[in-house]
């Protein structure tokens, strides 16, 4: 079984050195997978310039967080500005599935392998296993393929950003802004009585 080089990219994720140690406990009984480099991303242009370069380096990128975020900070909605700008193939997208949270994905990409993983240990610990493996070419060992992975037919479905929707629908002012308001007006009352008496 050839040695699988591997990237881990840390994307907005909270709970890394918890990760990190779950994914080392992982790859201690992977003889056949080796971690060559870690990244931290805070934004979605951090993540993209990290992300080109783990793509450089390693056959199989883990992109740990970001699931959740709404809008362009969502990481599938990232990647999939990354893999049309850079030009790159799809070949596969399968939803991971997480039984108490947002799903992961493992996409294939020419030889390469992307898996995005939620920012949570516990899913991980669960979600990465042979199970997941036996998905990876460069890991295969011709096992047939069961859960917790399945066919994903929406490739990048970003999260829905519903930050408009919320605004929209919460029209309840809190006090401050009510005593800002009140303030504002009084002043400028206060204003227009003052330049209107110094004009009669």
């Amino acid at each position: 079984m050839s040695v699988t080089d591997c990237s881990i990219v840390y994307y907005i994720a909270y709970k890394t050195g918890y990760i990190q140690r779950s994914l080392t406990k992982k790859f201690r009984t992977m003889t056949d997978i080796t971690v060559k480099s870690g990244y931290a991303a805070v934004s979605v242009q951090d993540l993209q310039q990290k992300f080109r370069r783990a793509m450089a380096e390693s056959e199989l990128v883990i992109v740990i967080g970001g699931l959740s975020a709404s809008g362009e900070s969502n990481v599938m909605t990232a990647l999939s500005d990354y893999f049309t700008r850079a030009r790159l193939d799809v070949s596969s997208n399968k939803r991971v599935v997480n039984e108490t949270g947002e799903d992961g994905y493992l996409i294939a990409t020419g030889k390469k392998y992307v898996l995005v993983l939620p920012d949570d240990p516990e899913a991980v610990g669960r979600m990465f296993g042979t199970e997941l493996l036996k998905n990876i070419n460069t890991s295969s060992d011709g096992e047939e393929i069961t859960e917790p992975v399945r066919n994903h037919t929406v490739v990048f479905a970003p999260e829905p950003d519903d930050g408009l929707d919320r605004l929209k629908t919460d029209r309840r002012l809190n006090p401050v802004t009510i005593i800002g308001i009140v303030i504002t007006l009084t002043v400028c009352a206060a204003a227009a009585i003052w330049i209107f008496g110094l004009y009669r």
